[in-house]
C-alpha cells in the first residue's frame, strides 16, 4: 500500500472518493438548498448572501463550492 493509499484509508476508500468525485460531477451545479421553512431553491439561483449565509449554518461542502465557483468566475471576468 502507498503512502497515499494509507493516509486516505486504502483501497475502499479511494473507490468510495472516486465515486464520490463522479457523483459530483454528474450533479454540478444541479443541487437544491432547502429552506428553514422547507422550500426548495436551486443553490445557482440563490444571491450570494444567501449562499454565505446558509453556509455559515450548514457548513455544506456544496455550498462552499458554490461560493468557491463564483469567486472565480467573478474573478476571470475581471481579467
Amino acid at each position: 500500500m502507498s503512502d497515499w493509499e494509507a493516509e486516505f484509508g486504502g483501497d475502499a476508500a479511494i473507490g468510495e472518493r472516486i465515486r464520490e468525485e463522479q457523483e459530483a460531477r454528474r450533479n454540478f451545479r444541479t443541487e437544491v438548498w432547502t429552506t428553514k421553512d422547507g422550500r426548495g431553491i436551486p443553490i445557482t439561483d440563490m444571491d450570494d448572501k444567501h449562499v454565505l449565509n446558509a453556509y455559515r449554518y450548514s457548513q455544506s461542502s456544496l455550498l462552499f463550492r458554490e461560493m468557491v465557483l463564483r469567486l472565480f468566475e467573478e474573478r476571470v471576468r475581471n481579467t
